[in-house]
């Protein structure tokens, strides 16, 4: 026993040190983007200071709420994935758990705050199981990146002109086609290769779970949820757009948006800093929209989706007490079963 004790020891400062590494790595990435956009671009600290000068406060304003808003929207639809399970947990446990985990994404490298809503309904819900918790999680953002990879999509096909006469619209209908067909044929696919192989994969067997749920007539709920929480947060980009004066349709805004949320999951930099500036500037050039405007748009999305809804989640976080080193434990129980018993 004492050990495996110190195996865990050993194994859990060998992820600490890698982590270390991990963000310094980001960090000097993140400088060497910056560096290297700003030395091949004409940027002119006037027009800079000119657009923060002309900034519609107003506008601004209303996305606040609209964060809230959009969180508050994914924890219920959490929720909703828990209770597909049979299990019940209180829509307002649920949301203040994801505006938590929320703010701790922001802060910490990693995926620690999604940890943080299985810590939650493990310690929550009576009955559930760490296996159950974590597939509700995995799920949550499987719906979110089958969404921004659908408007990415479309967004690739729009401003690269591979379907020049096609619209917008028409371009959202073809690509849901081809994501929901694809989605349908690797679950299929998944399938057959667990009935090939001889040795149970408990991760196949996972991700094929994680897939029929989304694919279940029954979950038809969440996907509307989903379609509601990235409507309302399109529409809070489409302010930010406006309180710097700039015009651009709604659903060019969500291909923008959704662009930027792809290139995001690079890890390559720290809280997206140099990889979400050099990506707006790029697609911002589509509208004639210049280099200083688009960096400043770049930093009112991140002062309010990012800082804004990290602290309101950074309330709930000291009012709930949930420390991170119980959550780091937990998850390293879950980890273990699942790699020998495979239900934790």
């Amino acid at each position: 026993m004492e050990e495996v004790n110190q195996q865990n020891k050993a194994q859990g400062a060998g992820i600490m040190k890698s982590k270390y590494w991990s963000t310094i790595f980001k960090i000097l990435s993140s400088v060497l983007i910056l560096w290297l956009l700003f030395s091949n671009i004409s940027f002119d600290t006037e027009d800079f200071w000119a657009a923060w000068q002309t900034l519609q406060g107003w506008y601004l304003l209303l996305v606040l709420p609209v964060v809230v808003v959009v969180l508050a929207v994914k924890g219920y639809r959490w929720k909703m994935l828990l209770r597909s399970e049979g299990f019940q947990y209180s829509s307002r446990r649920a949301i203040r758990a994801y505006l938590v985990a929320y703010s701790i994404g922001v802060v910490t490298p990693g995926r620690l705050g999604e940890l943080v809503k299985v810590y939650d309904a493990r310690h929550r819900i009576r009955g559930i199981d760490g296996m159950t918790a974590l597939r509700s999680v995995v799920l949550d953002r499987l719906f979110d990146m089958f969404f921004l990879s659908w408007f990415a999509l479309a967004g690739l096909i729009f401003y690269f002109k591979l379907m020049p006469t096609a619209s917008p619209l028409l371009l959202l209908i073809f690509t849901l086609v081809i994501l929901l067909i694809a989605l349908y044929f690797g679950f299929l696919i998944l399938k057959l290769i667990t009935k090939k192989i001889t040795s149970k994969s408990k991760a196949l067997d996972f991700l094929i779970r994680c897939m029929e749920q989304m694919l279940s007539p029954k979950n038809w709920n969440i996907w509307l949820f989903t379609a509601l929480a990235y409507a309302i947060f399109f529409g809070g980009i489409e302010l930010l757009f406006y309180s710097l004066s700039i015009q651009i349709s709604f659903l060019e805004s969500g291909f923008i948006i959704s662009l930027i949320g792809l290139i995001l999951l690079l890890p390559i930099s720290i809280a997206g800093f140099g990889t979400r500036e050099a990506g707006l500037i790029y697609l911002l050039a589509f509208y004639g929209i210049s280099a200083e405007t688009a960096i400043s748009f770049s930093l009112l999305q991140f002062l309010t989706f990012f800082v804004w809804g990290g602290l309101i989640g950074l309330y709930f976080w000291y009012a709930a007490g949930i420390p991170l080193a119980l959550v780091k434990e937990d998850f390293r129980k879950i980890r273990r079963r699942f790699s020998s018993k495979g239900e934790a």
